[in-house]
């Protein structure tokens, strides 16, 4: 699911409405698949899918892409279950502001652990479902993104504020009415585009799969659940202290800053599971692998109807602005990370002249206290005379994208 990690190191809420592109691509009908998930929801269309004793590829391509959707719907509830208030995108599906439908209830230490090992195993599902796929095999799959909904309350109906929408106004589209050019009136908000996904966002499908995955093997790898239960049972204790009466020095406005800080800083002092870490490097390495097919397939088509991220000859039918050179552009950005990955390339260590090697971290990590990271003591040893990478070829792809906004973009592309 988009995001690991919508949600490694992005945050959705900044990213901005795009601006609309001058212009309008080829339009496309919504396939009856579109309308059965507007009417039954995820989970019951992915079922029926599952059952088919030999699907098409068409029908591949949704098992997948339901799979992706249904961990998204899954994090989601996991959120309104706990009351769990964004957190920016570091962890998987924990951006958008989602409508608290039901009351919420104590959070068990091991419930983030538990959750984001289902959603390893959902991308795993999803990764697949895609592999039965034949190289060759091309197909269209028209999607409404009007008709994607997500069962918050798991009522199996569609509520107030479930729909992708309402979940994602004003970090992907905004339902913000623009002004009449005519009338000088607000006009109703454009109707949300139908994509034609195609055989190469199954490639673009299966990197992102991988970036979730990458994304929650790291995390797992520093085991949240003992920091979590340590945090959760001092913070009973104060909020008894607390309904005994008195006043504190800080006000309890700032728990919701101070309580996720301290599991952070706490799991970094963790001894990170090397298995996990490795896991971690190795579904990075295909993302890229994955989002270079995606441009080589891409870059092929001669088409543009209902394009999800277009070649420079296709206008996307999101209305985002993507252009020309974006592919070669970001596939320089992914060129840095895979020398990264690979220890090729260092992280400019903060206090010297000196780089920080990422692949031989991922490959044999050691705990990452605050102090030790700041200071240095705790890198010494991935000290690194590999060239630092450089920011080029990023600022390259911000300046190209300054008009989209290059955080939304990034979110997009994976």
């Amino acid at each position: 699911m988009r995001r690991l990690t919508l949600w490694l190191t992005l945050s959705l809420a900044l990213a901005l409405a795009a601006p609309v592109q001058a212009q309008a691509p080829q339009p496309v009908e919504p396939s009856p698949l579109s309308r059965e998930i507007a009417q039954n929801g995820i989970a019951a269309t992915l079922e029926r899918l599952q059952a088919l004793p030999a699907p098409a590829p068409d029908e591949r391509f949704a098992i997948a892409g339901l799979e992706f959707l249904g961990a998204v719907e899954a994090a989601w509830r996991w959120r309104v279950t706990y009351g769990v208030a964004p957190f920016g995108g570091m962890i998987f599906g924990s951006a958008a502001e989602l409508p608290q439908t039901v009351p919420p209830q104590p959070m068990p230490p091991e419930a983030l652990a538990e959750q984001t090992q289902a959603t390893l195993e959902a991308m795993a599902r999803s990764r697949a479902a895609l592999d039965g796929l034949g190289a060759d095999e091309d197909f269209g799959l028209a999607i409404s993104l009007g008709d994607l909904w997500f069962d918050l309350d798991a009522d199996g109906r569609r509520g107030m504020g479930e729909g992708a929408a309402e979940l994602l106004d004003g970090i992907v589209w905004s339902s913000m009415p623009g002004l009449d050019p005519e009338t000088g009136e607000p006009a109703p908000p454009p109707a949300l585009p139908v994509i034609r996904f195609d055989r190469a966002d199954a490639a673009w499908l299966a990197a992102y799969t991988h970036l979730v995955s990458g994304g929650g093997e790291l995390l797992l790898a520093f085991d949240p659940t003992p920091s979590l239960r340590k945090v959760f049972a001092t913070r009973a204790r104060i909020d008894e202290s607390r309904l005994a009466g008195g006043e504190a020095v800080l006000p309890p406005m700032l728990d919701d800053f101070i309580d996720p800080l301290a599991i952070a800083i706490d799991m970094l002092r963790n001894q990170p599971d090397a298995g996990r870490t490795r896991a971690a490097r190795a579904h990075w390495q295909q993302t890229i692998d994955q989002n270079r097919r995606f441009w080589t397939l891409v870059g092929q088509e001669s088409d543009d109807a209902g394009e999800w991220i277009p070649n420079d000859r296709q206008v996307s039918a999101t209305g985002i602005a993507f252009p020309p050179g974006t592919g070669i552009a970001w596939q320089a950005v992914l060129a840095d990370g895979e020398a990264l990955l690979a220890g090729e390339r260092s992280i400019p260590f903060w206090r010297g002249p000196m780089g920080i090697d990422l692949g031989a971290w991922l490959e044999d990590p050691a705990p990452l206290p605050v102090d030790g990271v700041i200071q240095g003591w705790a890198l010494a040893d991935y000290f690194s005379d590999a060239p630092p990478v450089s920011p080029e070829s990023f600022r390259r792809f911000s300046d190209m994208l300054i008009d989209t906004g290059p955080f939304l973009a990034m979110v997009m592309l994976n």
